[in-house]
């Protein structure tokens, strides 16, 4: 089941020529004049078309995964992904030779003797009633002019035929023949029909399924397999027949093909939709990477290896479906409450996940990269690295109790915990384990504004921020992408990341056009994150910490922070592990109040993401670097246990550590602030320890 032999092509030649002899002298004798006029021009006309361009066939783009996995197969109007010449088998080349032009190997492009009979009827007719197309001519029609059935339309396809027959090897227009023709169910070439019908690649094809598709060339309606079985069936073994006739195949071999059943395997092609956002995001990065990809990225035939991780996505997916809060009415058409979930890489920047709202058929919008919105305390991850970063020893106790603030209009902004609740005095650790928002307020007036600001802007936040209090309490909107690019320094190792959802893209000929790497900067020094990293675990490991719920869903050590907004209008959970930074957000569009907290709004969709996306990848914690040591710390006053007060294991970096707790002290209870004892790293005037002491006097009860 191999092309024709040398002797086998010399001998079919030979037998032809002797037909082609007699069918000329058959039809000369009605040769007509206008009929030698038109082959006077047909000889003349290749040479017109010296300047024809090279066939082009609207390709399928594939987008895959980063592993490889076919995400979606995108084109505009035709499913068509065009393969090489050693990919297609012998016995679908000579099955579909058989059947559509038996002397395609030994024959010229173009066949004279039927294009002479068909010329002298179409004439004497006036009108098209014959054809007497070859393979060459049926792609030359295919590939550059319209179905409309003229005479001059005819004349054009021979000339380009010719030309084509020329140009090309017979193989090479075989190739070109097969990966353009139309085989039905929406499948024009080869590859895109060997999936439709059989679900695998056209390399895998057997006989009778290559005798099959060649079959339904001639009718892809009449001979459907899946409308008419049994018209498909008789057609398959026509084709069986004409190739044993050929000597393509044994009479034996023939009726065991013919005696098999149809048996067809359905294979969908993949459109996107398990990942419909992430696509919609991938493309605007595309467009600025290379437009002219981006134009033509439906049937541009291009091949996108993405980020995307198949089994962090279908994570995402099942916790928008399985883990949202219930649905409490609809917003232009979408349920809502709505929801957001990104999951990206810190160390290199891949997307691995992205869903941007429940239904991308009800709403197109991607919440996870359009939508900002107020974080709440998730923006503590930069208020708490500020403090740090500045030199504070982590137990540092701040008095949680009422207090008032100069609002900068001559009145005052007094704030209040959630729920009217005041704790009394915390170190960074209970604070960020409680989410307590006096003590947030507290630090932000001890480092100020525009120093957190400073911070947040390094690790990644893009958008314009507050210069005021309240943006420690995340007052200032951000986006889903926005939070996890932001807090990926902390997850990294200390490095600034910028987000990225492709790895490379191809063009139908295999070139390269674009090639991505990570691209990212340090921002944080390794003791300054890894301190911060050992805090931020407090939500979920701390009793009373605001995501402790959430372990009984997400199993492994991470860092974790809820976010609630204004009145409750958005629930957020931003978290992570050294393989994963995981962002879930939650809220109406229409900026309404949810009732809804972020440990209860997100955070079950969070945990559920986290659990799935990083089920089978071994467990990691952030390994300890140079400049760090562990102390023991009075548990009422930050400072380090003498032995006789109540204590507990505490991360400092090594050169700012707190005071000793004098001997004789076996309890107490806070007192003044421990202050950094180097000056912080950003170099504040002489006077800046003097100013904290003021401040301190002022805000602190």
């Amino acid at each position: 089941m191999s092309t024709p032999s040398r002797r086998t092509r010399s001998r079919r030649r030979a037998s032809w020529l002797r037909r082609a002899a007699q069918r000329l002298a058959d039809a000369g004798a009605s040769m007509s004049l206008p009929v030698l006029l038109l082959a006077t021009v047909l000889v003349a006309l290749p040479g017109v078309f010296v300047i024809w361009p090279p066939p082009t066939l609207p390709a399928d783009t594939q987008v895959l995964s980063r592993h490889g996995h076919l995400i979606a197969l995108v084109y505009a109007s035709e499913n068509r992904i065009p393969v090489a010449a050693a990919a297609i088998p012998a016995v679908m080349r000579n099955a579909i030779v058989a059947i559509e032009d038996d002397t395609y190997w030994e024959e010229p492009a173009v066949d004279p003797v039927g294009i002479a009979r068909a010329l002298v009827v179409d004439v004497t007719s006036g009108r098209i009633l014959e054809g007497g197309s070859t393979i060459t001519q049926q792609l030359a029609k295919n590939l550059y002019l319209s179905d409309q059935r003229t005479i001059t339309r005819k004349i054009q396809e021979l000339a380009i035929t010719l030309k084509m027959g020329a140009q090309y090897s017979k193989e090479e227009i075989l190739t070109m023949y097969l990966n353009d023709v139309y085989f039905g169910e929406g499948s024009y070439g080869i590859q895109a029909a060997s999936q439709t019908y059989f679900g695998h690649p056209v390399a895998q094809l057997s006989l009778p399924e290559a005798a099959l598709l060649a079959g339904l060339v001639n009718a892809p309606s009449a001979l459907d397999p899946y409308y008419h079985p049994t018209a498909a069936r008789t057609r398959r073994n026509q084709v069986l027949a004409r190739m044993a006739a050929l000597h393509y195949l044994t009479p034996a071999a023939a009726r065991a093909a013919e005696a098999t059943p149809l048996v067809l395997a359905r294979a969908v092609p993949p459109d996107g939709s398990t990942a419909p956002y992430f696509i919609q995001f991938m493309r605007s990065q595309l467009a600025g990477l290379d437009p002219t990809a981006a134009k033509n990225f439906f049937g541009g035939g291009y091949r996108i290896v993405t980020t995307l991780n198949r089994q962090a996505q279908a994570a995402a997916n099942q916790a928008m479906v399985n883990d949202m809060p219930a649905v409490t009415g609809t917003y232009q058409g979408a349920a809502q409450p709505e929801g957001a979930v990104v999951g990206l890489n810190p160390a290199s920047g891949s997307i691995e996940a992205m869903v941007g709202g429940r239904n991308f058929a009800t709403s197109t919008f991607n919440r996870a990269v359009y939508a900002y919105r107020q974080p709440g305390s998730a923006f503590k991850y930069f208020l708490y690295t500020t403090a740090i970063a500045a030199g504070f020893p982590t137990s540092t106790i701040k008095v949680s109790a009422p207090v008032s603030f100069p609002n900068g209009h001559g009145g005052v902004y007094t704030p209040h915990n959630f729920g009217n609740v005041f704790a009394g005095p915390l170190t960074m650790r209970q604070a960020i384990a409680e989410s307590d928002d006096i003590v947030a307020l507290k630090w932000m007036a001890a480092l100020t504004p525009p120093r957190v600001i400073a911070m947040a802007k390094k690790m990644g936040v893009t958008t314009p921020m507050a210069n005021n209090l309240t943006t420690a309490l995340g007052s200032s909107s951000v986006s889903p992408l926005e939070m996890a690019s932001a807090v990926a320094p902390l997850a990294n190792g200390g490095f600034h990341i910028t987000p990225r959802s492709i790895i490379s893209v191809q063009d139908a000929s295999g070139a390269y056009l674009v090639k991505t790497s990570p691209q990212r900067y340090r921002v944080l020094t390794p003791p300054v994150t890894y301190v911060v990293d050992q805090l931020f675990t407090a939500p979920l490991t701390s009793p009373v910490g605001t995501a402790h719920n959430l372990t009984s869903v997400f199993t492994r050590p991470a860092d974790a922070k809820t976010g609630t907004s204004s009145q409750q209008r958005d629930a957020w959970l931003v978290g992570f592990t050294p393989q994963l930074v995981g962002v879930a957000w939650t809220g109406n569009d229409q900026d309404t109040p949810t009732g809804l907290t972020g440990d209860r709004g997100a955070g079950p969709v969070w945990a559920a993401f986290m659990q799935g996306a990083l089920a089978g990848q071994p467990v990691k914690t952030f390994p300890q670097p140079s400049g760090v040591v562990w102390r023991r710390v009075c548990l009422h006053t930050g400072l380090l246990a003498n032995g006789c007060c109540t204590s507990y294991r505490e991360v400092f970096l090594v050169n700012h550590l707190p005071q000793k707790a004098p001997a004789n002290t076996c309890g107490g209870t806070a007192g003044a602030p421990t202050t950094p004892k180097t000056p912080p790293p950003s170099k504040a005037p002489k006077s800046a320890g003097s100013l904290l002491d003021r401040i301190f006097k002022a805000i602190l009860p």
